[in-house]
């Protein structure tokens, strides 16, 4: 079973994210303006974190923002890839995030692979009724003989 990072607050969980993509982009030399910066603040559940944004920033349908911040993000995690742990966080901190509005939770989500645990089920269930199904043809061609 894995582990999972308790963040203190959803604040933190969303401070790492930052860190992260704000880490790689110093790393990359991919500069991010100040109001990039803000939007990776941004929640529209406090009115007041939307303050220094332009209108014109928070209504952009283009996704050039998101596609930019979930590379970014997608490179720190692959730069993290030899250290299980920290790559956890990540999935830890998105965790953390679910059932709010941080707008970072979006990039987040489209960038960070999350575990398939009902995938994983879903394909072992088939093989256990596989297995089964094979056993009770082999039985019925056992007893025509």
């Amino acid at each position: 079973m894995e582990r999972q990072m308790k963040f203190s607050s959803q604040l933190d969980a969303r401070q790492f994210l930052i860190n992260k993509i704000t880490g790689q982009a110093g790393r990359t030399a991919t500069p991010l303006s100040d109001v990039e910066r803000r939007m990776l603040q941004l929640n529209p559940d406090e009115p007041e974190s939307a303050a220094g944004i332009p209108v014109e920033a928070l209504e952009d349908t283009s996704r050039t923002y998101e596609k930019k911040i979930a590379a970014l993000l997608r490179a720190a995690y692959s730069r993290d890839s030899n250290i299980p742990a920290e790559q956890q966080k990540y999935r830890d901190a998105i965790r953390a995030l679910r059932n709010s509005d941080h707008y970072i939770l979006i990039v987040a989500t489209a960038a960070i692979p999350q575990r398939k645990r009902m995938g994983d089920f879903a394909i072992y269930i088939l093989i256990a009724l596989a297995m089964a199904v094979m056993i009770a043809v082999l039985q019925i061609w056992t007893r025509g003989k």
